[in-house]
């Protein structure tokens, strides 16, 4: 069921805080990345390799990179396709990937999430782990598009370093313990060591 348009601005339950970031799936990750690392300056947050038999961001992705502008743990996320995704179908092909959408606080993101499936917006599903350890659910528009609502993302302290997270799974976000995900992720950053100098 395709929600129709607000009457008016009434009618959004919970913004989104900013267009949090972008996965772009693309041909050559090392031509990318090195593009947007020297000639637009974004640095890297780190880099993956999923195995054959590895699921993670979706079934299609064998690889990915993550830069970032700031101290957040990335802007943009680049992912290479596994063989036989390279093509256009299943909703696989290279260009977007998904768009992310930042809420302010884990209660608007439980109420996004609320309102979606009060809308008979089909969620795909929900998750955490993986780079960036953001509570999240993933929907789709109109059109297809794949549209990712989190909160919490990781941000990159002055070490440069991503703190260790677990690796992706899906969750119940209606029973997710946000309290117990902040103390775990604080404990974590305790354990990253400053860069000797």
């Amino acid at each position: 069921m395709s929600p129709g348009p607000p009457q008016d601005q009434t009618d959004i339950q919970v913004r989104v805080a900013r267009i949090g970031h972008v996965g772009i799936a693309v041909r050559d990750i090392d031509a990318t990345l090195d593009f947007y690392t020297r000639f637009v300056g974004l640095r890297l947050t780190e880099r993956f390799d999923y195995g054959e038999d590895e699921v993670g961001h979706g079934v299609a992705v064998i690889s990915g990179a993550f830069v970032r502008s700031d101290h957040v743990h990335h802007c943009i996320s680049f992912f290479a396709l596994r063989k036989g995704f390279e093509a256009k179908g299943e909703g696989h092909a290279y260009g977007l990937h998904h768009l992310a959408f930042e809420l302010r606080t884990p209660a608007d993101l439980l109420a996004k999430f609320r309102e979606f499936k009060a809308a008979g917006i089909p969620i795909v599903n929900a998750r955490i782990g993986g780079p960036g350890n953001q509570p999240r659910f993933y929907a789709r528009d109109p059109e297809g598009n794949l549209l990712e609502f989190y909160w919490g993302i990781d941000e990159i302290g002055w070490t440069g370093q991503p703190r260790d997270y677990p690796p992706i799974q899906e969750i119940d976000l209606e029973a997710f313990d946000f309290a117990g995900f902040e103390r775990e992720r604080e404990r974590a950053a305790a354990l990253i060591q400053p860069a000797a100098v």
